[in-house]
């Protein structure tokens, strides 16, 4: 790994972890209110109430889990690194992933923010390659705008 413009992993903004407990707990509301109007509106054969109100009951415990013990584990273990060569990616609670991405091969860098991010005034920075595309992020604004910028200078 060359030196350059910035040889430190950095990971993403503290407020990640809430942002995503948030987008995930939406999710599982939204699972929730599919249930509850399932078992109370719809006429289903008889038995399958139980297992909508099991599912619903499955996603509300996986939230938790996801909300208390997944999701700090996904920030502990996901970073990145700018360099003067490529953006390197590193992920993974159980089977670790690190991706590299040579700056010769990204074809363009764009900053997104959906309203859940925009609530918590975050960003997801998305590199694409030929290949495929990868989001980046939660990132406070002042560190996509630096992510933005690194990539339009050291890209050819």
């Amino acid at each position: 790994m060359t030196g350059g413009a910035d040889a430190a992993a950095r990971r993403m903004d503290r407020r990640a972890v809430l942002f995503w407990q948030v987008e995930n707990a939406v999710g599982a509301v939204m699972v929730i209110v599919l249930a509850t109007v399932l078992s109370t509106v719809v006429p289903l054969p008889s038995g399958w109430r139980s297992w909508v109100h099991a599912l619903a009951a499955a996603a509300l415990a996986f939230a938790v889990l996801d909300a208390l013990v997944l999701i700090p584990w996904r920030y502990r273990y996901y970073r990145y690194t700018l360099n003067a060569d490529c953006v390197i990616v590193e992920r993974g609670r159980l089977w670790r992933q690190r991706q590299v991405y040579p700056l010769s091969r990204i074809l363009y860098c764009e900053t997104r923010q959906g309203p859940i991010l925009r609530w918590f005034n975050l960003f997801t920075v998305r590199t694409a390659t030929i290949v495929e595309s990868r989001s980046i992020g939660p990132l406070s604004r002042a560190e996509a705008d630096r992510f933005e910028q690194f990539i339009r200078e050291h890209s050819p």
